[in-house]
């Protein structure tokens, strides 16, 4: 089948799916998309042999129970997550989100040179995106999905909050433009950067981190504020502001850029330790890397 007929197939399928869940109650609606996540993800095994051998490699003491019971709390939280994304407005979620650092992300804001938001694929991250536009010009930097009319469909979700979309492709102009007016700028740090990131130790691992936030700071001397959103036992929402990053002290050079690049590698990953479940653990995060690039000045 060509991909574009079965891309129409996915999102005709999907809209419906999540047409008819949101006529029920939400608690239901929830319960039924956790439910799909954990079917998929343990018995269809969606994802599972990549985040199985992930958790088995960064955490060697634990035993096999212990990684299947954070597999399924992993796809617990992706059900969640998808409701609350796609069958909820989530402006009535806000009353549920409690923050910690609020403090550190004002201060790097009224600084006057836009602001990194370093974060991650933790909690509902969408969620925390849409609770900072409603306090603060935010901007995004994103992936083009591979389904153009699912891409389409979630990106209308992101504008409804005034949030500013930028591809990664070609990303760097519209960023510095961007800190110019003054906007905070969300990136997601954890993925495999390949070729165009530097070797990091990520989660007791090497790994390709990107270097674009790190590039950036340096050379227009831009805030970086580490960030995590975590769904709370209590099932609220608790975003985490890490106090500023400064970039003075740290050189254009590979060794430069490389440090900074891990202090704020490392911020991000105390959070997946201390709530492991909640990571998208589904990620190749580990793909093979040949070596650290040359950074080019920007």
């Amino acid at each position: 089948m060509k991909k574009p007929v079965l891309s129409i197939i996915e999102y005709i399928g999907f809209r419906l799916f999540t047409c008819l869940f949101r006529i029920l109650p939400f608690c239901l609606c929830k319960r039924l998309f956790v439910a799909i996540f954990i079917f998929g993800g343990m018995v269809l095994g969606v994802r599972k042999k990549v985040a199985y051998a992930n958790l088995s490699e960064v955490y060697e003491d634990k035993s096999k129970k212990e990684i299947n019971t954070i597999l399924k709390n992993m796809y617990t939280e992706m059900g969640k997550t998808a409701a609350e994304t796609y069958c909820t407005d989530m402006d009535k979620l806000f009353d549920q989100v409690s923050v910690e650092g609020w403090d550190n992300l004002q201060k790097a804001v009224e600084m006057g040179r836009g602001v990194i938001l370093a974060t991650g694929h933790l909690g509902n991250w969408e969620l925390a995106g849409r609770y900072i536009s409603k306090h603060f010009k935010t901007a995004v930097v994103i992936r083009k999905q591979r389904n153009r009319l699912f891409n389409d469909y979630t990106n209308k979700l992101r504008e409804k909050y005034d949030i500013k979309l930028i591809y990664t492709k070609n990303a760097l102009k519209e960023m510095v433009k961007a800190f110019g007016e003054g906007y905070i700028v969300c990136l997601l740090m954890d993925q495999n950067a390949g070729k165009r990131g530097v070797l990091t130790d990520f989660l007791g691992r090497p790994a390709s981190t990107f270097v674009g936030p790190a590039k950036i700071a340096i050379k227009y001397n831009i805030p970086i504020v580490p960030a995590a959103a975590i769904r709370t036992a209590e099932g609220r929402h608790l975003l985490y502001f890490d106090k500023i990053i400064s970039a003075e002290g740290y050189d254009k050079s590979l060794t430069g850029v490389t440090a900074l690049t891990q202090r704020i590698s490392n911020q991000i990953e105390k959070y997946i330790h201390r709530y492991p479940q909640q990571w998208f653990w589904v990620h190749r995060r580990w793909r093979k890397y040949h070596r650290a690039r040359e950074v080019a000045e920007i």
